[in-house]
């Protein structure tokens, strides 16, 4: 069984809008339904579970009934951060996964997630135990301090960045957070953060440019330019 779980409980205060970013309407629908809908259509999920900020559970029901999300079967209570989140999502699914069962992790506010993209993390992680999507960075890299001055230049070719989808066998995925609650590895914005900090090797799949993470107001236009763009070259 491959699960999807979606990363939805946070609250960025420094947001510019007068709702957490995966509630953002852009064209009369919230950004979590793009989201949901990609992994709904995707022929390889079987069901879906979302980590929810707590106060919006309801309405993401409402929104799933709306938007004919039918894989929606679990919700999890939303962690303080991203690790948080996973591991509130893995405690929902450990009486329903098995050890190889795959779970992908993906954050809902990255509504730009392709179908070849989650098939990639899928199929590399039947193959390593897991499939984290990333892609390599064109710009030059410094190291800075303070955000403002730099003096160390860093390789773009020793840097690649790293995004969701990320696909982990429940087993490999409950250890992790197991191991990292352990050692007190805490405040990772994410499932493979913590891994690496556990000293474990991370398995790449397919990430995109595209693959945008809403994080400002810029953020929610680039999204809007990026779908209607989608949208065009689909209908011709």
């Amino acid at each position: 069984m491959n699960i999807a779980l979606i990363l939805a409980g946070g609250m960025d205060p420094g947001f510019q809008m007068n709702v957490p970013k995966q509630f953002v309407n852009v064209f009369n629908r919230p950004v979590i339904t793009y989201t949901l809908e990609i992994f709904q259509n995707h022929p390889e999920i079987d069901a879906i579970a979302v980590a929810c900020l707590d106060g919006w559970q309801e309405m993401l029901k409402a929104y799933s009934r709306q938007f004919n999300i039918t894989k929606l079967k679990w919700l999890a209570a939303g962690g303080f951060d991203g690790q948080g989140s996973a591991r509130n999502g893995v405690k929902e699914l450990n009486e329903i996964c098995d050890e190889n069962d795959i779970i992908v992790i993906h954050d809902a506010i990255r509504p730009m997630v392709t179908e070849d993209m989650i098939t990639d993390s899928i199929a590399v992680c039947r193959k390593y135990g897991m499939g984290v999507a990333a892609v390599r960075t064109m710009d030059t890299i410094m190291k800075t301090e303070d955000g403002r001055t730099g003096m160390e230049s860093i390789s773009r070719y020793s840097i690649i960045r790293i995004q969701t989808p990320q696909a982990y066998r429940f087993g490999l995925l409950r250890e992790i957070h197991s191991k990292a609650l352990e050692k007190r590895i805490s405040g990772e914005v994410d499932t493979n953060s913590a891994a690496s900090k556990l000293g474990m090797k991370i398995y790449f799949s397919k990430g995109s440019d595209w693959n945008i993470k809403i994080n400002t107001v810029q953020d929610v236009e680039m999204f809007k330019a990026l779908y209607c763009m989608q949208k065009e070259e689909k209908e011709e």
